[in-house]
C-alpha cells in the first residue's frame, strides 16, 4: 500500500502539557483524509509538524516515503498547504503573488498560473490588490497558491473558511478532481462536518492530542443506523410512555430532543400513543445517523463554538 503520510509515536510536548500524544496516522497516496476534532484538540500543531513549522518532541514522521528531518527542504517542494490564515503581500496583485510563489519554489510556468487563476475562480481579477480582496478571495487564492505547482500533497487547514455556499461547492469540486486527475492526496481540516462527509475517502478523529479513530467514510455509512427523532416540550413525560411501549433503546439528545433506535416499533405507533396521551409533538422523524453523530458520539458534545454545521459562519480557533 501506497502511503503519503505515516505517523509513528509522534508527540509534541509544550509547557510541559503534550499537545500532541503518541499519534499515529496513516494516509495512503491519492486519497483525502478528513482530520476531524474539537477546538484545541491539536489539528493545528499535527498539520505544522508535517509542514516542519513545529517540531515533534518524540516520534517520526514519514512523507511520501522519506523521513522528514529538519533539513527536507527538497522534500516540502512536492507540498502544497494552507495552514491558519494565508498571508500575501498586500501590495501586489493576485497574480503577481503567485509569481513570487513560483519564483521561490523554482517552479516556472506562466500557463499554470493563469489555470490556478480560473480553478479557484479569480479570473478576471487577477490584476485586483490582494489588499482589497475579501476574506473569501484570500482563502481562494491560499487555495490556488498550495495547489499551483501541482503538489504531491496538500495539507490544508480549514480551506474552505469564509466562502459562501457557492464557493464551498467549487473548492469540493477542485479537490475531488485535484485526486481524481492528477493523484494528489489531500489532509484537510474542516469544522463543516457535512462537507467532509461528502469529500473524505478517510477520516481521522483528534482529541485532546490523541487520534482516537481512523475509519474509511465507507465503513461509517455501513454502520450508519436509522432512528426516529423526537422534539417534544414535554420530553420526561414522553420518556415515560416510550418506556410504557417496551422501548428500551433511546437516547434523551437534550431538554426535548429524544432518539429512538429501536427497530421493532413503527413512528406511526409512537405518534398514535403520544396524542392518545395528551403530549404535544413539535417534530418526530425518521433519520440515519450520518458522520456529525458519528464524531460526537466520540469526543462527546462540543461547545457552540467548538463545532459548526453546514451554513453557519466561521469559527476562528487554533
Amino acid at each position: 500500500m501506497d502511503i503519503a503520510i505515516q505517523t509513528t509515536g509522534l508527540t509534541k510536548t509544550l509547557h510541559g502539557n503534550e499537545i500532541i500524544s503518541n499519534l499515529n496516522m496513516t494516509v495512503k497516496k491519492g486519497e483525502i483524509y478528513g482530520l476531524l476534532g474539537p477546538n484545541g484538540a491539536g489539528k493545528t500543531t499535527l498539520m505544522k509538524m508535517l509542514l516542519n513549522l513545529v517540531k515533534p518532541t518524540a516520534g517520526e514522521i514519514q512523507i511520501l516515503g522519506e523521513t522528514l528531518t529538519p533539513s527536507s527542504f527538497e522534500l516540502l517542494k512536492r507540498m502544497g498547504n494552507i495552514i491558519e490564515y494565508p498571508i500575501f503581500y498586500e501590495k501586489l496583485s493576485a497574480f503577481d503573488n503567485l509569481v513570487l510563489h513560483c519564483e521561490y519554489m523554482g517552479f516556472y510556468n506562466q500557463d499554470a498560473i493563469r489555470e490556478t487563476i480560473e480553478l479557484v475562480g479569480l479570473k478576471n481579477i487577477d490584476n485586483k490588490l490582494v489588499k482589497e480582496f475579501s476574506l473569501g478571495m484570500k482563502q481562494r487564492l491560499g487555495i490556488g497558491r498550495a495547489i499551483l505547482t501541482r503538489p504531491e500533497l496538500l495539507v490544508l487547514d480549514e480551506p474552505i473558511n469564509g466562502l459562501d455556499p457557492a464557493g464551498i461547492k467549487e473548492m469540493r469540486n477542485l479537490f475531488q478532481m485535484l485526486t481524481k486527475q492528477y493523484g494528489i492526496t489531500l489532509l484537510i481540516s474542516s469544522h463543516i462536518l457535512g462537507e467532509i462527509e461528502q469529500l473524505a475517502d478517510t477520516i481521522g478523529i483528534i482529541n485532546k492530542g490523541q487520534l482516537i479513530k481512523e475509519i474509511t467514510m465507507d465503513k461509517i455509512r455501513e454502520q450508519n443506523t436509522e432512528y426516529i427523532e423526537l422534539v417534544t416540550p414535554q420530553q420526561r413525560k414522553a420518556c415515560f410512555i416510550i418506556e410504557e411501549l417496551n422501548i428500551s433503546n433511546y437516547k434523551v439528545v437534550d431538554e426535548s430532543t429524544i432518539r429512538i433506535y429501536d427497530s421493532n416499533v413503527t413512528q406511526t405507533a409512537i405518534s398514535k400513543e403520544l396524542i392518545l396521551n395528551d403530549i404535544e409533538i413539535d417534530s418526530i422523524n425518521k433519520k440515519v445517523k450520518n458522520l456529525e453523530e458519528y464524531f460526537l458520539d466520540l469526543v462527546g458534545e462540543p461547545s457552540s463554538t467548538n463545532i459548526r454545521k453546514k451554513g453557519q459562519q466561521p469559527v476562528h480557533y487554533l
